[in-house]
């Protein structure tokens, strides 16, 4: 896991210049495979046009000076931002999608040396093409590695990015699911739109795994009115921005990226903290997963603490 960590790190901040998968002599069954996964990728990406709207807690402004959506502060003060058009994965990334990356670039599996930390990630991976557990700093090098192979500049999302398709191209939109509710069928208790705590039990008590832990297939519930599945649940997702509980008071209005540099630190972990948006298990009722609200992490976790991610596309015109 370490040895990944470190390649990804140099992948992330190089843009991959030194690990292009043809310096790693593939055979021409990798190389089909390779030009395979791009394809396939490639079709997964939604064209979103760009436009303006109000970023943060939109509820007072929406009600005309009545309360907000939450009391939380480093979603606030909503301000206005302009976004260019681009393109996003419907997808999260899966896990079947994270090996392919790993063994096409000659990189050991995910593994840790602590059988607890091993059971985590095994039992958050347990559906092939459930969503990718993963660091920052992996996120961020297999976003980097499709830019290297596509010559696209692929990227994870900013976090104006990721809010402004969560809510339908910044409609006032709280939850990002396929009506903007968490629905559950009243008579089973079980997710029509995405996983309660019943779709977990049902599939983690037979299989010996830990119910809050499992992560299911990326397609399983419907898609957002744009195209995009598991926006909100399934996993937080990372973002391409330092966190800064402040930023959005300075933050300029065209195509925001975050803080120029890392601005706040977890002392125990002596990391600087990434963006987190999206949910992993929410609640109807409770203000979790919402579209407006911030999480933040050390860029690179100790074990396995179900973050995933999914990447965009920075060009202005849908994907050829």
């Amino acid at each position: 896991m370490m040895k990944v960590i470190i390649i990804g790190i140099i992948l992330a901040l190089n843009g991959c210049d030194n690990t292009n998968v043809e310096t790693l002599n593939m055979t021409p069954q990798q190389n089909e495979e390779l030009q395979a996964f791009i394809q396939k990728v490639k079709k997964e990406q939604i064209y979103v046009q760009g436009g303006t709207f109000w970023m943060g807690d939109f509820c007072a402004k929406m009600r005309g000076g009545g309360p907000f959506c939450t009391s939380e502060k480093n979603n606030k003060p909503v301000h206005e931002i302009e976004l260019n058009s681009f393109s996003i994965s419907k997808f999260k990334i899966t896990n079947e999608d994270f090996k392919t990356y790993l063994a096409l670039n000659m990189l050991p599996e995910q593994n840790f040396n602590n059988k607890h930390l091993k059971k985590l990630l095994s039992d958050m991976t347990f559906f092939k093409n459930s969503p990718a557990i993963v660091s920052w700093t992996e996120a961020a090098s297999y976003c980097a590695w499709l830019k290297k192979e596509t010559g696209l500049p692929f990227s994870l999302p900013t976090e104006a990015q990721w809010e402004y398709v969560a809510r339908n191209r910044g409609q006032y939109v709280a939850i990002a699911t396929d009506d903007g509710t968490l629905r559950v069928n009243k008579k089973t208790g079980k997710g029509e739109n995405f996983a309660t705590d019943e779709d977990r039990d049902e599939i983690a008590e037979p299989n010996g795994l830990n119910p809050p832990l499992v992560h299911f297939p990326v397609d399983k519930y419907p898609p957002s009115p744009l195209g995009l599945y598991n926006m909100a649940d399934n996993g937080k997702e990372w973002v391409m921005d330092w966190y800064d509980p402040d930023y959005y008071s300075k933050s300029p209005k065209k195509n925001p990226q975050g803080p120029d540099k890392p601005i706040v630190k977890d002392k125990t972990r002596d990391q600087y903290l990434k963006v987190l948006r999206g949910a992993s298990n929410p609640v109807p009722g409770f203000p979790s997963g919402l579209t407006i609200t911030r999480y933040y992490k050390p860029l690179n976790p100790v074990g396995p603490t179900g973050t995933t991610a999914r990447c965009v596309v920075n060009i202005i015109t849908p994907i050829q």
